[in-house]
This record gives C-alpha cells, sequence and structure tokens, in this order.
C-alpha cells in the first residue's frame, strides 16, 4: 500500500516540474533595450543614463562611445594581440561589410547597427557577433543582453597606436 502511494504522489508532481522547467522567461530584445538604455533608436543618440553611462568597469579599459555611429573608425582595423604573439583583427568598412580574422582564420560578412547606435551585429557570426563600439576600441559580446560594463582585456580590439 505505500508504494502504491508513493508512486501515485510521485506521478502527481511529475508533470508539474516539467511545466516549471519548461517556463521560458520573457526576454529583453534590441528594441526594448535600446528604449530603456536611451529612449530608443533616434539618429542623434544621447548619452545612456544610469550604471552602463562610462561602460567598463576596468578604468584601464576605453570607454563606450557617447555615439557609436561616430565613434566608428570605419577606415582601419582594430586588433587584439594573442598570446602567441600573433594577433586577431576586425575591420568595419562603411559599406556596410565586415573582415574578422581570428586564429588565422578570416571572417567576412554583413554587419548592421542594433538600435541604440552603440553596437552591431556582425551577421552570420555565432561566437561574439555583437561588437560594442567604444573610444578607439570595439567590444566583442556575445549577444544584445550582455551590459556595457561587462567587458574585458580578452574580447577587446584596439585601434593601432599610430591610427587613434
Amino acid at each position: 500500500m505505500r508504494r502504491t502511494t508513493a508512486a501515485f504522489a510521485f506521478v502527481l508532481t511529475v508533470p508539474f516540474a516539467l511545466a516549471a522547467c519548461s517556463e521560458k522567461p520573457e526576454r529583453e530584445g534590441a528594441d526594448d533595450f535600446a528604449a530603456r538604455v536611451n529612449g530608443g533608436g533616434d539618429a542623434e543618440m544621447p548619452a545612456p543614463r544610469g550604471p552602463q553611462a562610462d561602460g567598463p568597469r576596468d578604468p584601464s579599459l576605453p570607454r563606450v562611445a557617447a555615439n557609436g555611429r561616430k565613434a566608428l573608425d570605419q577606415a582601419a582595423a582594430y586588433t587584439r594581440p594573442n598570446a602567441d604573439g600573433t594577433a586577431d583583427s576586425l575591420a568595419i568598412r562603411q559599406d556596410g561589410t565586415f573582415t574578422l580574422v581570428e586564429a588565422g582564420r578570416t571572417t567576412t560578412g554583413a554587419w548592421q547597427w542594433l538600435p541604440d547606435g552603440k553596437r552591431l551585429r556582425l551577421e552570420g557570426v555565432v561566437q561574439q557577433p555583437v561588437v560594442l563600439v567604444a573610444d578607439g576600441a570595439l567590444y566583442r559580446m556575445q549577444n544584445e543582453r550582455v551590459p556595457f560594463d561587462d567587458v574585458t582585456p580578452e574580447r577587446t580590439y584596439r585601434l593601432g597606436a599610430g591610427e587613434q
């Protein structure tokens, strides 16, 4: 009798547990994020309000640009040194294309601005497809929900010393 009661209790609780696991929380989209950060996707981007205004927590990293569209140098390649002495690079061009060199492999494709005017998306790139524009640097990010202050030196591409 005890086994039957325990089995019956188990059978009754399993659907509730599975239902709780399958719930997907509502995610904030890029448009919602832009509206929350700076009031929308206007052509002239005001500086964001709140803790993301200055960007990196690490003071040695470049600050997030107040207007990414104006700060992005589309005539130069941004580079990131690797531990083995090589360098990865990312070039964003005015014609809407990019060239990314990582670990000796070159990827080219199209890019487009996200509504906040501070970030862009590299189309077809799976690892860190979002790029946050800073003063003299670019930060690669995994998705639109990564806060502006969550940047690290390992994801930082900088303009060459002679190009700033």
